[in-house]
């Protein structure tokens, strides 16, 4: 009897140890696991969410924070239902981090919002990128650790489970000699319970491993949907044409639903073919052979008529379906999305697999919607993109166009000064002719700074550094604009270092410099005023310094004095606004830098810096 009652103890004690396991997993780490799996899911919306919104003010869209508002909400509800089960020891260690990082992404989401509701596009996107992103990372990674917490007690407990039976059937062995039949009886009682936890266990395992199959699954299908967006918006930059991009939209659609085929086409008039129309998953033989495009009827007119996704397990199970053209490749499963923004249709996507293939799920449909929603800017981008590349061709274009015919006159009229100052040979005549040489050569001047602005523009500026005697340039600078100081009283007083400099640059290039800072020092000048024009070593570079007593400029105008047209007017003297643009642009270019110390009243003084010629090999021959 006692063995007897032993056993009984004994195999309750195992009894309500493998219930108090199976309890913990199927009441506490399996809705852990849902509730924070859900929970990241809302943090990767709230990311996507960003990035529309961008995309949404970039093109004068209103900001909807409802996508935000609803990602946070239902992120509290389920943190909210994961603290009102039992925490773990583990976990009570690590949900505060989680806590602290899920409020500090509340808060950037906040300062988001703020930058793109009054349209601060610069700052909203440095803090998605600085800030908001890190921040959704780090609260995704906590999230993360008390899923690996849970997982964790899920096996540990799974794995206490078949050795608490296999030592209950040990001592249920030695009771059994002991106790005789009654052992037998005993061992009949324990081996049922045994069996009922042991499918208990079997199913909760199958529920955990197709509850990892989805979790992976998911997890799969939002890498991709990233992979796809961030691929995709590169190609906006970097395509020649549309259909650059379309091929990758279609390549992408067809990994992201795993699909064999896949075609994008734009158009909604039935009586014209899909223009473009791209195609993707066929043989190069195949789609040779094919005729012109389809145009949106049937089946493919349906897809639009309807305004949201098809899905068929056949293809021609659909009542509008009018069959495929010859050498059309046979399909089967289809799904087909419309591609809509704000409320227009762009395009259509059409994705099928070969025939004898599984359906399409549920999950592919709203991936492929997903997809769908953020090809829909995309295109809306890409078009606005390639517009803005052809309008800037037409503008670079013109330019050089205008400027061409610009420079023939200006010739003719240089030309035909000196031949007057020949012809007629008296002083009067020569000042007028050196007066009008005097203003094409600033015309001259003035077509230059369009050219090189453009230049600077477009990101095509290319400089030839060579070593170059800093003395020399210095010289130089100062011969070129003496005569027109002298004709204002102006003293231009070129000061060279003690030692030979050399100095690493294009010397046409940084005479522009010279020309176009000069040439502002000698208009805001006053008449008998100086200008210094310096070179000296500090710090290892080379820097050149232009310094004036003119009436000076307060530092709110100097911070703009570089900015594209900006001018400052003094009295009736103003610049183009191009002059220390463009030298800003060469300094930059040479990996220099260029900066304005000035003052009202006590003079301007203009500093660039250009790096200097390290061998001595490299000094040239001065020239002045």
């Amino acid at each position: 009897m006692l063995g007897f009652g032993g056993s009984i103890i004994y195999s309750q004690k195992v009894a309500s140890k493998l219930d108090d396991n199976a309890i913990s997993i199927a009441m506490d780490a399996s809705p852990s696991i849902r509730y924070l799996s859900i929970a990241r899911g809302e943090i990767l919306r709230i990311e996507l969410a960003a990035v529309s919104a961008i995309q949404r003010a970039s093109e004068g869209a209103p900001v909807d924070p409802n996508p935000f508002d609803e990602a946070l909400s239902v992120l509290r509800q389920e943190l909210t239902a994961y603290r009102e089960l039992p925490f773990y020891p583990e976990e009570l260690e690590q949900y505060p981090e989680a806590e602290q990082t899920l409020q500090f992404l509340s808060i950037q989401v906040s300062d988001f919002l703020a930058l793109v509701s009054h349209h601060d596009l610069p700052g909203a996107t440095d803090v998605l990128r600085t800030r908001l992103s890190p921040a959704a990372l780090r609260a995704d990674s906590a999230i993360e650790r008390l899923i690996a917490i849970n997982t964790e007690q899920q096996h540990r407990l799974g794995m206490q489970i078949p050795r608490l039976r296999t030592q209950a059937a040990r001592i249920g062995y030695v009771l059994e000699g002991a106790t005789a039949i009654l052992g037998v009886v005993l061992m009949g009682l324990v081996s049922r319970a045994i069996g009922r936890y042991t499918r208990l266990l079997a199913g909760q395992k199958q529920l955990i491993e197709e509850h990892a199959r989805q979790v992976a699954t998911f997890q799969s299908r939002l890498e991709s949907l990233i992979v796809s967006s961030v691929s995709i918006a590169e190609t906006i930059t970097t395509a020649r044409d549309l259909q650059s991009v379309f091929h990758i939209i279609c390549d992408d659609a067809r990994s992201v639903v795993n699909a064999q085929f896949c075609a994008l086409g734009c158009g909604d008039d039935p009586d014209r073919p899909f223009d473009p129309w791209v195609f993707s998953g066929m043989p190069p033989t195949v789609a040779e052979a094919l005729d012109s495009p389809p145009r949106p009827v049937g089946l493919l007119g349906a897809v639009i008529g309807e305004g949201h996704p098809i899905r068929l397990d056949e293809l021609a199970s659909h009542s509008e379906f009018r069959g495929l053209p010859p050498h059309h490749p046979p399909m089967g499963p289809f799904l087909g999305v419309p591609i809509v923004r704000a409320g227009r249709n762009v395009a259509n996507l059409y994705l099928a697999r070969k025939q004898g293939e599984p359906a399409f799920s549920e999950d592919d449909e709203r991936a492929a919607e997903m997809l769908a929603a953020y090809v829909g800017v995309a295109i809306v981008n890409a078009r606005l993109y390639n517009q803005a590349l052809a309008a800037t061709r037409a503008r670079e274009d013109l330019l050089a166009t205008v400027s061409h015919d610009l420079k023939n006159p200006l010739s003719t009229i240089r030309i035909s000064t000196e031949m007057l100052r020949r012809t007629v040979g008296t002083s009067r005549a020569s000042d007028i002719a050196t007066r009008i040489n005097r203003s094409v050569e600033r015309m001259t001047r003035m077509i230059a700074d369009l050219q090189d602005a453009a230049k600077l523009e477009a990101g095509v500026l290319q400089t030839a550094p060579q070593p170059e005697d800093a003395a020399s340039l210095v010289n130089s600078a100062a011969e070129i604009f003496r005569i027109i100081a002298l004709e204002k009283s102006i003293q231009l007083l070129p000061v060279a270092p003690p030692h030979p400099l050399s100095v690493l640059c294009e010397r046409e290039l940084i005479l522009r410099v010279f020309s176009n800072v000069i040439d502002n020092a000698i208009k805001f000048s006053p008449s008998g005023g100086s200008i210094s024009v310096v070179a000296e070593e500090v710090a290892g570079q080379i820097q050149f310094s232009v310094m004036d007593d003119g009436p000076g400029i307060s530092a709110e105008h100097a911070a703009h004095a570089f900015d594209r047209y900006w001018q400052h007017k003094v009295g009736d003297r103003s610049g183009s606004g191009l002059g220390l643009y463009i030298a800003k642009g060469i300094v930059e270019a040479h990996g220099g830098r260029i900066w304005i110390n000035s003052a009202p009243g006590r003079g301007t003084a203009v500093h660039f810096t250009l790096p200097m010629a390290r061998h001595k090999d490299d000094f040239p021959s001065a020239s002045a």
